[in-house]
């Protein structure tokens, strides 16, 4: 790497600032001047890794070739053909294009979450026993939109490698608020402002009344609720016009035929059924996307009718939606086999 020492200047009919240093490996001195633009800067300060600019070209003397490394602030890929003591190179720098400025919703994103595990209770599942989740296993992802003030919503090109299963009243009351805290764990501070799962936009998270036939169109539905009426219909709609599917795969699985999975949508559906095929006089359901491309209920429990009361267990795979800092920096084409990267 380039060891910094001073500040020095060099004639070439124009007068840069210059930062002197030596490369030990190579056992030449390299003297660094830099433009804006191609123009001459009247700060006279050579920028730094944190300033507002980033490397666009180098052009050096005596038929050396070099690159500008704006991840290691130095020069890099340095061809010193004639074995010159003395490099002399004009890094030309710009001004830093924010990522919001030039992504476009559909690009590809490389992102990986901090956390290695994460342990979802039984006791907000309804579950017989805790669940565990790996988030740092979903590393791509897709720009849904980018927001007014410049943040980024984007969801994950897969789903989690193993499904989430929820269960019962307990199930059902808290699916909508668990989804959300399970997609808080895919998150990266260095990168993200926030998270919601796919489909919340307001519902209540945490239902706490008793399940009963006396309370069905009030507490016990949960605010913004609904099959396909509520709320969570406006990702539903936004995921399908930015990606043109909403199916998708289990990041363990990726490409294999028929290898389409269901993913939790965030909401509740409380339906009556027919009485041919279920003994009920309602079921109580969760929301998710079917392989299918549709939305489908999963019902949770059973209330009333012939049958008194029923408990059903429902597993889907986990697509979370995380959201992106204002004014991020990336390299990248945009490309799934080039994708957006922070790195």
């Amino acid at each position: 790497g380039i060891i910094y020492r001073s500040y020095a200047t060099y004639q070439e009919n124009k007068s840069y600032n210059v930062i002197k240093g030596t490369i030990p490996d190579f056992g030449y001195d390299i003297k660094l001047a830099y433009t804006i633009n191609g123009k001459d800067d009247n700060k006279n300060t050579f920028p730094s890794k944190d300033s507002d600019y980033v490397g666009k070209s180098v052009a050096c003397k005596n038929s050396v070739i070099a690159e500008w490394d704006n991840v290691n602030w130095g020069l890099k890929n340095i061809t010193n053909a004639n074995n010159s003591e003395t490099i002399r190179c004009i890094v030309d720098f710009k001004v830093k294009e924010t990522f919001s400025e030039k992504v476009e919703p559909g690009d590809y994103v490389s992102m990986t979450p901090v956390a290695e595990s994460y342990t979802i209770s039984k006791e907000l599942t309804g579950y017989t026993e805790d669940q565990t989740i790996t988030p740092n296993e979903l590393t791509l992802w897709r720009v849904l939109q980018i927001n007014s003030d410049g943040t980024i919503d984007m969801i994950s090109e897969y789903t989690s490698s193993n499904e989430i299963i929820f269960r019962d009243q307990t199930g059902y009351k808290n699916v909508v608020g668990v989804l959300n805290d399970i997609a808080s764990a895919y998150t990266n501070s260095n990168y993200t402002a926030g998270s919601r799962y796919p489909g919340y936009n307001g519902q209540t998270e945490f239902i706490t009344v008793s399940l009963s036939s006396e309370n069905l169109d009030t507490e016990a539905k949960g605010a913004g609720e609904g099959y396909n009426t509520g709320s969570h219909m406006n990702d539903f709609n936004l995921i399908q016009s930015v990606l043109y599917t909403r199916t998708t795969y289990s990041v363990g699985k990726q490409g294999e035929d028929n290898g389409l999975v269901g993913y939790w949508f965030s909401g509740r559906n409380i339906s009556a059924p027919y009485k041919a095929d279920f003994n009920f006089d309602v079921l109580f359901c969760g929301l998710s996307v079917e392989s299918n491309n549709n939305l489908g209920i999963r019902s949770l429990y059973g209330l009333g009718g012939t049958s008194g009361t029923k408990i059903f267990a429902w597993g889907r795979f986990l697509r979370p939606i995380i959201t992106l800092k204002a004014n991020l920096t990336a390299t990248g084409e945009g490309t799934k086999e080039e994708p957006w990267s922070f790195e």
